[in-house]
């Protein structure tokens, strides 16, 4: 039987061919990064497109599955209605694939789980896989993993909400000097509205080092919240709106928090003109803050 003789392709072509496979991989990495570019600006239509561009190209790479279930979580809720319910199944197939991917990274862990714990079940949510994927997390990382845990059984009922605080407790008793569990221990109890118990932690850290920026911040967030000495609050987080601590995985927040918190001060105080320029500011800082934008829209109604 006679054989075929190969096909010759130039080396040229050969060169093209190797270069055209290459640029698969930094293409979709352009694409996540572009999408991710555009969902900080609040551009979550475009940023949706892009990121599903992406996750086709790369049908494999959990990064790109991952910030595909944030970008669709973040478009349904501008969206808003039953436009939104085809979206958020998109979020949790793009956090799931992410977890399939890469079980025991911290982060998609994290993100999936937000999801079963505050989603509706016609759209996914499962408040029970949220639980067995939160053991799962305090596995790999006992800290978040803990308050995570925390967090989703605080939305159960009140016997899950016990088992919440007695974990939170425990585990802040035996890290008493680690800063960052007390931080989370405080975040937690400002989550579930115990800001006065939040208070007093972050007032702690604060008093152990002056320059804690995060706790400064909790310290004044909490204040304002608690409606209580609003120019203290003032005069504490116009210091950390100067200089916000990098995010650097520990209990944080975002750099136009600072700024929303001290325009609600301001209104405390019967200044609204002033309140709006905060406001403004936090949105000029991050567009995506919806909690600014709904103290500005509540300004101009009055």
């Amino acid at each position: 039987m006679r054989r075929s003789r190969p096909r010759f392709i130039p080396p040229a072509l050969l060169g093209l061919a190797a270069a055209a496979l290459l640029a698969r991989p930094a293409a979709a990495q352009d694409l996540l990064a572009q999408a991710r570019a555009l969902a900080d600006r609040g551009r979550s239509d475009s940023a949706y497109v892009l990121i599903q561009r992406a996750a086709e190209a790369e049908p494999n790479r959990a990064e790109v599955h991952y910030w595909l279930g944030n970008i669709a979580g973040s478009r349904a809720g501008q969206v808003g209605g039953l436009g939104a319910f085809g979206l958020a199944r998109a979020s949790k197939r793009g956090l799931a694939r992410a977890v399939e991917l890469e079980p025991d990274n911290p982060r998609y862990l994290q993100g999936l789980i937000g999801f079963l714990s505050q989603a509706p079940g016609i759209v996914g949510g499962d408040h029970d896989s949220a639980v067995v994927l939160a053991e799962r997390l305090r596995r790999v990382d006992a800290v978040s993993g803990t308050f995570q845990l925390a967090d989703v059984l605080w939305r159960g009922n009140e016997r899950e909400q016990a088992r919440a605080d007695s974990l939170v407790d425990a585990y802040g008793r035996a890290h008493a000097a680690d800063r960052a569990v007390q931080l989370s221990v405080a975040g937690y109890y400002a989550g579930t509205q115990r800001v006065e118990r939040a208070l007093a932690i972050d007032e702690q850290l604060l008093a152990r080092d002056p320059r804690d920026a995060v706790a400064r911040f909790g310290v004044g967030r909490n204040l304002v919240v608690l409606q209580r000495a609003p120019r203290r609050a003032i005069e504490l987080l116009r210091v950390v709106a100067a200089t916000p601590p990098p995010a650097t995985g520990q209990p944080s927040f975002s750099p136009a928090a600072p700024w929303w918190r001290i325009g609600q001060a301001f209104l405390q105080l019967g200044m609204p003109d002033s309140a709006r320029a905060y406001y403004l500011r936090a949105l000029a800082i991050s567009p995506v803050f919806p909690q600014a934008q709904a103290s500005l829209d509540s300004l101009a109604r009055r």
